[in-house]
């Protein structure tokens, strides 16, 4: 039989890079990424003699991922990067991403009113938050759609370099869960 010590050592070889890297990718933080990893293993090695887990890499990932969930809902939003917030919201209950969402789209908004030129910030709106084709944008303000993309970039770029916590995302993701 192999022993507790035997089997904790090998899972931790195992699988402590894959799920530092996961962490460290969710968190973007090297210190809480290893701090949550070691914790996941410091409560697996005081559980060992009381839980059989016959999927240990499931285990560890879905322990991982709940504590990531936990410290983004707990970080402040320049801290982290979006489409890694995305990646988590199937985790996270309907509170959480509710106000996670709201701070979001706030800082957005806050930033597009005080950084877009006043025709930008109105084709961003009507994209975005009125869910405006192009063609329908280009319509409704009287330019071609070559103009309402242009415009809809120059917003994209201009909020990607200036929001505070958007840093190196795919504004999409951010944009798709926007109502």
């Amino acid at each position: 039989m192999i022993s507790k010590e035997k089997k904790f050592d090998s899972l931790y070889a195992k699988h402590w890079a894959e799920l530092y890297i996961y962490a460290f990718n969710v968190l973007r933080d090297k210190e809480i990424a290893e701090d949550i990893v070691q914790e996941i293993f410091i409560e697996y090695w005081n559980r060992m003699d009381d839980i059989v887990i016959e999927l240990p890499r499931a285990y560890f990932f879905q322990s991982v991922r709940n504590q990531c969930a936990k410290s983004l809902n707990t970080r402040r939003f320049d801290q982290v990067q979006i489409e890694n917030i995305a990646a988590l919201i199937p985790e996270l209950d309907d509170v959480q991403f509710d106000l996670i969402k709201q701070q979001l789209l706030s800082e957005i908004d806050q930033t597009a009113c005080s950084l877009l030129p006043d025709k930008c910030l109105a084709i961003f709106k009507m994209r975005f938050y009125e869910q405006l084709s192009y063609k329908e944008i280009a319509l409704k303000m009287n330019v071609s759609e070559s103009t309402v993309e242009n415009q809809i970039n120059k917003a994209l770029k201009l909020l990607r370099g200036n929001t505070r916590y958007i840093t190196d995302f795919h504004f999409s993701v951010l944009l798709s869960i926007m109502c």
